[in-house]
């Protein structure tokens, strides 16, 4: 029989509510290091793309500041992951979410900055590639690798500090790496139909915790789209664990990969 699928925003609205408020642990900062770049990271001049002077998003117009020096402010972090993958930064590069990189409204792209979870005291650097967030009002959009090392699983709201710093304070592996990038950046691809969307599902369940289960499991590995649906079969009510809408085959792949890396390999592809 044909179910059709209804999606639960109210029962995502909780679990999300529920992610934030564990979120919440404090720990002394002194016991905490720094974590240092991971391999993604490297030190680079400033770069051609996502430099001018000022821009405009949804009506409101943007300073992008000269350098980055001296810059120091407190707020709270977002961070994106899997949707994005192999997408276009504003700074012309390929977004990579197992890097530890970032967007910022207004910092000079490429530029780093130290980032601190207030709420645990873990500490990364990070390199600002990107432009945002835009939908949120928060101060950067973490990548998911980044967000993970700060111990940050909520998707906003997260209380951070983030200071700037100049590649001469870079630890000295990274300083060693410094070197203007001429590689090519690759275009992130066009949707293939948007009138043609795909699910990936992870699975079917009768029982809602069993599918609260699922849901925070993809959740937590960066599979940002990832909805629940209910639906009534035979006169039982079933929940379904489903990623999308995805629009082109490399958005289907990624998620594939992600699946398959977290051990979970019972998915199945359908066209919506």
């Amino acid at each position: 029989m044909t179910i059709n699928w209804q999606f639960s925003g109210v029962l995502l609205a909780s679990l999300t509510m529920g992610l934030v408020a564990c979120s919440g642990n404090s720990a002394k900062e002194t016991a905490v290091p720094v974590t240092l770049l991971n391999k993604a990271s490297t030190a680079e001049p400033q770069g051609g793309c996502g430099n001018d002077a000022a821009y405009t998003i949804e009506g409101k117009r943007y300073q992008v500041l000269p350098s980055a020096a001296g810059y120091a402010e407190t707020g709270t972090a977002a961070w994106y992951g899997a949707e994005y993958q192999g997408t276009e930064t504003a700074g012309c590069e390929v977004f990579d979410m197992y890097g530890y990189s970032a967007a910022h409204r207004t910092l000079p792209l490429p530029s780093f900055a130290r980032v601190k979870n207030q709420q645990n005291g873990k500490q990364i650097i990070v390199r600002i590639n990107d432009r945002g967030p835009f939908d949120s009002g928060d101060l950067i959009q973490l990548s998911f690798a980044a967000a993970n090392a700060l111990g940050i699983k909520a998707r906003t709201g997260a209380p951070v500090e983030v200071a700037a710093i100049t590649p001469d304070q870079l630890p000295a592996e990274a300083r060693s790496a410094m070197q203007p990038s001429n590689k090519a950046v690759a275009k992130a691809a066009e949707p293939e139909d948007k009138s043609k969307p795909y699910y990936v599902i992870a699975g079917t369940w009768p029982d809602r915790n069993t599918s609260l289960d699922m849901f925070v499991r993809l959740t937590s590995v960066g599979l940002a789209k990832t909805e629940m649906a209910t639906a009534q079969q035979n006169g039982q009510e079933m929940y379904q664990v489903r990623v999308g809408p995805l629009y082109s085959q490399d958005q289907i792949d990624n998620v594939k990969d992600i699946l398959e890396s977290n051990g979970l390999a019972n998915f199945k592809v359908v066209a919506r």
